[in-house]
């Protein structure tokens, strides 16, 4: 059972060996059915025409009783399976009785067919419908030798003549059933051996057929086993995959596709990280070992650990933008409230006033809202500032000097809010603009002397933006300012 519970191979064979067992049982229990239905219509038809000889029989020799010994003599060579006993009805004398035939009286049919309702010369056809008016005028009965009859009882109803008044006899008559319980207890046997002969070959056809349907399965394993950091470029074909398999198909290598991708822009990551930290750090190892290499005054010494303080802090903002995004998946819904959109503009404004003197670019805010709606977001505040103050940072890195970089904020009616950073500088080309959210992507393949130069500035942005439910986007192009838009939901979050 264990083994089947593990193996779709076993499932599916196990599966149609059953459904094919299941079905050939069914078969050969209607049949069953069919066979003995058919063979009591054979057995009451044979009752009801021999009651209707009789009848007739009895008739042509004047309705004398004494001919009902010859009768039943007769009768009994006819049809050797038939046994017959005619009593009187008032006091159940005997008349005549076929030889070893005694039914006991407990066994007799309750219900009484009427010897009258038989048409004369009866067809097939009449005996039919008529045999549908038997009910419970026929039963069953087992003797003590094991045989099996079954048991028709009608009244023959005697006219009145000169000689003797009217009278009613009871004829029995019972047709022996024992050869046809042997055929269907013959018949059952070999549809048992078939059922098993047919379970057997089922379940090898469905293993084979099995077999076959779990191969893209198998394929899947040894695509995937193969797989590794110098084999990510491996798919799955899907010529030959069933059409219900297509789409995991798919899926799977566009999985892989996504791996591989990742893989890629991590390794590129990692090397790029390496360089712009052994950057710093060869700049604080160059500097402690020439401010060690001869005896330093005071003030010497003070400027070489500014310099080092330069350094670590730039360290700590790489270390700490590579833990924020490390946390972000796991990190719980942020602590939200209604954030007044003037004063965070003006707060990012001035974070990068000085910055944005120094390289000729005009910090410009504009806010806009209906009549009525405050001016605000629903956020986390300090994450708004700081998604806000990557995109700032990011745009004076490629705003040229002379130009204006504008930080928008628009209240729609339904309060939620829409904020804008807009620059003049190179457009970012079409290919690059659905990737630039991504960790560790980066436009350009020259290095930044920072973390926001490794990728990892509009990630930052990307997943607080997905922390708060809301969505950021870039439009840019060839003749076009591009802007970078943040998107906040009216509804508080839950």
């Amino acid at each position: 059972m264990k083994a089947l519970r593990h193996s779709l191979t076993a499932q599916i064979a196990a599966a149609i060996a059953l459904v094919s067992g299941l079905t050939i049982l069914l078969l050969g229990m209607l049949m069953d059915s069919r066979l003995g239905g058919e063979l009591r219509e054979e057995t009451e038809l044979l009752l009801l025409s021999n009651l209707a000889l009789l009848r007739d029989d009895l008739a042509a020799a004047g309705n004398d009783p004494a001919v009902l010994p010859r009768l039943v003599t007769r009768a009994g060579r006819r049809t050797p399976r038939l046994h017959l006993e005619v009593v009187e009805e008032r006091d159940a004398a005997l008349l005549a009785r076929s030889p070893q035939f005694d039914v006991p009286q407990e066994a007799l049919p309750r219900q009484l067919l009427a010897a009258q309702l038989l048409p004369p010369d009866p067809t097939r056809r009449q005996m039919d419908q008529l045999r549908d008016q038997l009910g419970q005028s026929t039963v069953t009965w087992q003797a003590a030798d094991g045989g099996r009859y079954r048991l028709l009882r009608a009244r023959l109803p005697l006219p009145a003549t000169q000689e003797r008044p009217a009278r009613v006899l009871l004829a029995t008559l019972a047709v022996e059933t024992t050869p046809s319980r042997a055929l269907r207890d013959r018949n059952r046997r070999e549809l048992a051996i078939a059922l098993c002969a047919a379970g057997v070959l089922s379940a090898l056809l469905g293993l084979g057929i099995a077999r076959r349907i779990v191969v893209s399965v198998r394929r899947f394993g040894a695509t995937a086993s193969r797989v590794g950091a110098s084999d990510l470029h491996e798919r799955m074909p899907l010529e030959g995959a069933p059409a219900e398999m297509a789409e995991s198909t798919r899926a799977f290598n566009r999985m892989l596709d996504r791996l591989q991708d990742s893989f890629e822009r991590l390794s590129a990551f990692s090397s790029d990280l390496a360089h712009d930290l052994r950057t710093p750090l060869g700049n604080l190892m160059g500097e402690a070992q020439v401010a060690l290499s001869r005896p330093r005054t005071a003030d010497e010494y003070r400027a070489v650990l500014e310099s080092a303080v330069e350094e670590y802090e730039r360290l700590s903002r790489m270390i700490t933008n590579m833990l924020f995004l490390a946390r972000a998946d796991n990190q719980p819904a942020p602590a939200a409230h209604w954030v007044d959109l003037d004063q965070a503009l003006q707060r990012v404004a001035g974070y990068f006033e000085l910055l944005a003197e120094e390289r000729g670019v005009v910090l410009r805010l504009d806010m806009q809202s209906p009549d009525g709606v405050p001016a605000r977001a629903w956020a986390d505040e300090s994450m708004l500032v700081r998604a806000l103050g990557n995109l700032v940072s990011n745009a004076l890195q490629h705003t040229p000097p002379g130009s204006a970089i504008r930080l928008r904020a628009r209240v729609a009616a339904d309060r939620s809010c829409t904020l804008e950073v807009a620059n003049d500088g190179p457009p970012i080309p079409a290919e690059h603009q659905p990737h630039i959210f991504q960790r560790f992507y980066r436009v350009d393949a020259s290095r930044q002397g920072s973390a926001s130069g490794s990728g990892l500035g509009l990630a930052i942005v990307h997943s607080i933006m997905e922390m708060h439910g809301g969505t950021v986007a870039v439009d840019s192009g060839a003749g076009r300012t591009t802007t970078f838009t943040l998107r906040f939901s009216g509804n508080p979050l839950t």
